[in-house]
């Protein structure tokens, strides 16, 4: 890292505000993904994108009025957050959409929007771990964690046995416990895993 470029979150706030594009592909590279997990939660993959992308974008326009970490931060999210429900709104008539509207409505104060981050947060590093598994374990791992699938429904779009099933699950989840080690969140979050197996 050269000795001219912002290295802490202030000198990095304030660079950013003076227009530096160091600065902001800093803050890009260390929220984008937390932005988009969060997003995911209530659009689709396509839309979490465009609408992490245009958070991005209002951040960028607005860099005047930022003057900590936790102020760019907290704007990100609502930014969000906010692009969300717009979709939502969009989408209700003719989708089941009511109950993350509803949630999103409900979870607008500030304490729930924390936890909204790190939960989101800690998805993005269990998806950084899950990267890192097996081919086959990995999209065993991902039908059962991301699309929710059962080990009998899983078997029979893999065509293998439940059995092969359970076992590379389990196997995911110790080794994810081993490279989270003391993350007792996420621990806390894979041990809901087992109850499928």
């Amino acid at each position: 890292m050269s000795s001219t470029q912002p290295n802490t979150n202030e000198t990095i706030v304030a660079a950013f505000q003076h227009g530096d594009e160091r600065a902001f592909t800093q803050l890009y590279d260390q929220f984008y993904e937390r932005l988009y997990f969060f997003a995911c939660r209530f659009v689709n993959e396509a839309e979490a994108k465009d609408v992490t992308s245009e958070a991005f974008i209002q951040l960028w326009n607005k860099r005047a009025n930022f003057d900590s970490l936790a102020s760019v931060r907290h704007f990100l999210f609502v930014v969000v957050r906010n692009k969300c429900f717009d979709i939502l709104k969009h989408e209700i008539v003719k989708t089941k959409k009511h109950d993350e509207l509803v949630y999103l409505l409900d979870k607008s104060d500030e304490d729930a929007l924390f936890l909204e981050q790190v939960r989101s947060e800690l998805i993005r590093m269990i998806y950084n771990e899950v990267d890192k598994l097996p081919p086959k374990m990995k999209e065993i791992f991902l039908l059962s964690f991301a699309e929710g699938l059962k080990p009998g429904a899983i078997a029979q779009r893999l065509q293998i046995s439940v059995q092969t099933v359970s076992n590379q699950k389990l196997s995911a989840i110790k080794i994810l416990q081993a490279a989270l080690g003391n993350q007792s969140l996420l621990l806390s979050l894979l041990i809901l895993l087992y109850a499928d197996l």
